[in-house]
């Protein structure tokens, strides 16, 4: 099985200027960097880029020495949410995710994490549960024009609550492109890393780490690697047994080299 390598989130990494921050993450010993799409005129990279600029941000990357093997898509760009009640809404995120598909492709990525959106009080868990379905089909298309995956991830959104639905959900999506974007820490209030895993198998596009305190209870939960209650040992048996040989993303924010060198000892286990 080929190395994990290490990743950590765009927005985790301090400072100002890209260049310089993509120099510090590969200088605190990461292999890749995952940016965050966002609506046209945002951030660092937004739906509407031409082409140009997209390979200006990919020859950043590269010249830092990092790969960009992911990027981050939030509720299909915030006001298109694919867990929306409304048809309209699930068809603009349906059609933002192809833009970025495209996009991601240009950057060199080959995955989009899918954050679904949340699910409202007045909202049916199995009806947004096969809106969800049929937009993913929705984008199977454009996953084989680009070459590029999609992976839902288990946020805390009142849904995707089990890895049973999660496999249900990519199992029937069919696509072997699209399939989960499996967050450690998301799951530790009200189930198992590990269990997840060995669930999801090879269902588990990418991976984020970071931890979680369950006596917290909330957010404020959220805390650096090996400082909360994930089982990592635990969860590198798991993902070795599945077979994942893919990246280790830290979700963590603070110190990038101390979350550097504790993803190392994870990695050890």
């Amino acid at each position: 099985m080929a190395a994990l390598k290490k990743g950590i989130c765009e927005g985790c990494i301090p400072g100002h200027g890209l260049p310089e921050r993509l120099k510090a993450a590969r200088a605190a010993g990461y292999d890749g960097v995952e940016p965050t799409f966002h609506r046209s005129g945002e951030g660092l990279l937004h739906i509407a880029a031409t082409r140009a600029e997209v390979e200006t941000l990919r020859d950043m990357v590269r010249s830092a020495g990092l790969e960009a093997p992911s990027v981050m898509c939030g509720a299909a760009l915030a006001d298109a949410a694919l867990l929306s009640a409304d048809p309209t809404v699930r068809a603009r995120g349906v059609e933002n995710l192809k833009a970025a598909l495209q996009r991601a492709a240009w950057l060199g990525a080959d995955t989009i994490l899918i954050h679904p959106g949340h699910l409202a009080a007045d909202r049916r868990y199995d009806a947004a549960f096969d809106d969800l379905l049929l937009a993913l089909r929705g984008l199977r298309q454009a996953c084989d024009d680009t070459g590029v995956g999609l992976a839902v991830e288990n946020v805390w959104n009142r849904f995707l609550l089990s890895p049973r639905e999660m496999r249900e959900l990519v199992d029937a999506v069919d696509h072997p492109l699209i399939g989960a974007y499996f967050d450690v820490g998301n799951v530790l209030l009200f189930g198992y890393s590990a269990q997840w895993i060995e669930i999801l198998g090879r269902r588990v596009r990418k991976v984020h780490v970071k931890d979680f305190q369950r006596q917290v209870g909330t957010g404020a939960g959220f805390c650096q690697l090996l400082d909360g209650d994930a089982d990592y040992p635990k969860v590198m048996a798991a993902l070795r047994a599945t077979g994942y040989d893919d990246y280790l993303t830290s979700e963590v924010s603070g110190d990038i080299t101390e979350t550097a060198q504790r993803l190392d000892a994870i990695l050890k286990m």
